[in-house]
């Protein structure tokens, strides 16, 4: 038995306009592309927003420096001033800060 020749309707080489996969495959396209835009952008905000949060962290790190110095400073001007009124009173009563200093060094002796 012989067979006849059939034609298939849809060969590789058939344009169809109306493909519906044919639009499939530009709307994945599309959406490839639309995926690489928004990949880009994200790159750009985080590049952004790093930038921002150093420059923030420069400025809070200058101004906790200034604060710390300052405050360095002002430990240093009492510990002067404590200084000067210990050595202030040791000039006024010598026999009296020797039998202090005589007095805590026995306490310190008998704790160590």
């Amino acid at each position: 038995m012989a067979r006849a020749a059939t034609s298939n309707p849809r060969t590789k080489d058939d344009t169809d306009p109306r493909d519906p996969a044919k639009d499939l495959d530009s709307e994945i396209a599309a959406l490839r592309e639309d995926v690489a835009a928004i990949t880009a952008t994200l790159g750009d905000i985080v590049k952004y927003r790093t930038g921002e949060a150093k420059t923030e962290v420069r400025k809070i790190r200058r101004r906790v420096e200034r604060e710390g110095e300052e405050a360095l400073e002002q430990v240093q001007d009492s510990f002067e001033a404590a200084e000067s009124e210990l050595k202030a009173s040791i000039r006024e009563k010598p026999i009296t800060s020797v039998l202090i200093a005589a007095g805590i060094g026995y306490v310190i002796s008998k704790i160590l």
